[in-house]
């Protein structure tokens, strides 16, 4: 008797993760038994989304530029804009008319049942509160939904809910009258950290070598070839998303190239350091050297430069976290030359 007058909430909750609410909208099978058939009037929102206002600055790797030797400046800046929605919204609007002649019907049917009477006052009080005074006003109960595949994961998910429900205090259902729309909810820090990273591009990485000899300008076989970054190879990169009244800042950082090549063996720490006559052999951090020219590959040897980056944020709603990493790469065909093929100058080769 008492499932036959449960109401089917617009919004279904589940355990999940470590006893964290998961909310899923009506179209989910498993929805929340709370008593009794009323369907939203009109087909429910998905949450009206935000504009995304994203500036991104960077601090080059180049030595001079930030990294290498150098002292550190930013080097490249750029806007984007992207849309985000939220995890949580208000959404399937039940008449409250309609929700009142079911509390009614509920209560009478009830009479005499003290567990389906006190199910019914539980309800009342937790989905539908002040359902009477609202009975005779032209209006709307709105329910909360949060959709789990706009998080980043379900810990994230979770973190989101808590703060939607217990930190922010944020009902599970609101009254709203006809002619007006039901709050619009923030995006959390998180969600909006994600979108904001996932709509900038990175530069990829840019470099230079030494020596260069002949009139290819060829690096030699057997000889540590300097290697550093140059342009805007970015260092650090923080972008700050701005969406309603939620800012979240990503920063990502690396540690230096990463560099590989057929036939080469790289030792790379950092981003390198500008090569310049009278420098020591030996004290570049970022070298690569080869064991066999590049005649048998087409006369250059493709080298490969990755930069690695760890990326982090915060929120202003105290939300901070990770995000996936991202790696950047090019490809420069560099020549490779055995010493006696070449003119050179013997005591200093890197000088031609």
């Amino acid at each position: 008797m008492l499932k036959k007058h449960l109401f089917k909430l617009m919004v279904a909750v589940s355990l999940a993760g470590a006893g964290a609410l998961t909310p899923t909208g009506p179209a989910s099978a498993n929805t929340r038994d709370s008593g009794g058939g009323v369907t939203p009037s009109v087909s429910g929102s998905e949450g009206t989304g935000y504009e995304v206002q994203i500036s991104v600055k960077s601090e080059s790797a180049a030595p001079g530029g930030g990294g290498g030797d150098g002292g550190g400046s930013e080097s490249w800046s750029t806007q984007a804009t992207t849309t985000v929605q939220p995890v949580c919204f208000y959404a399937h609007p039940v008449p409250g008319h309609a929700v009142a002649k079911h509390m009614e019907d509920w209560y009478k049917e009830s009479q005499g049942d003290p567990a389906m009477k006190k199910r019914a006052d539980y309800v009342g009080a937790r989905d539908f509160p002040d359902w009477k005074k609202h009975a005779q006003e032209d209006g709307n109960w709105y329910h909360a939904d949060c959709k789990k595949e706009r998080a980043a994961d379900g810990e994230t998910f979770g973190w989101i809910l808590y703060n939607f429900f217990k930190v922010n205090n944020n009902p599970e259902s609101i009254f709203v009258p006809a002619g007006q729309q039901p709050p619009r909810v923030p995006v959390d820090g998180a969600t909006l950290a994600r979108a904001a990273w996932n709509a900038i591009k990175l530069p990829t990485p840019t470099v230079e070598t030494n020596p260069k000899v002949g009139p290819q300008g060829a690096t030699l076989v057997g000889m540590d070839t300097w290697v550093w970054a140059t342009g805007n190879t970015p260092k650090t990169v923080t972008a700050t998303a701005t969406a309603g009244p939620t800012t979240a800042t990503v920063t990502a950082s690396s540690a230096g190239l990463q560099l590989s090549a057929p036939d080469g063996k790289a030792s790379c720490q950092g981003f390198g350091v500008v090569w310049h006559s009278g420098m020591p052999e030996g004290s570049s951090p970022c070298t690569i050297s080869f064991n066999r020219s590049s005649a048998h590959l087409g006369g250059t040897t493709p080298l490969t430069v990755s930069v690695a980056y760890s990326v982090t944020y915060t929120g202003s709603d105290g939300a901070n976290g990770t995000l996936p990493g991202l790696t950047t790469t090019s490809t420069i065909n560099l020549p490779v030359a055995e010493v006696q093929t070449l003119t050179t100058n013997h005591n200093n080769p890197r000088q031609n």
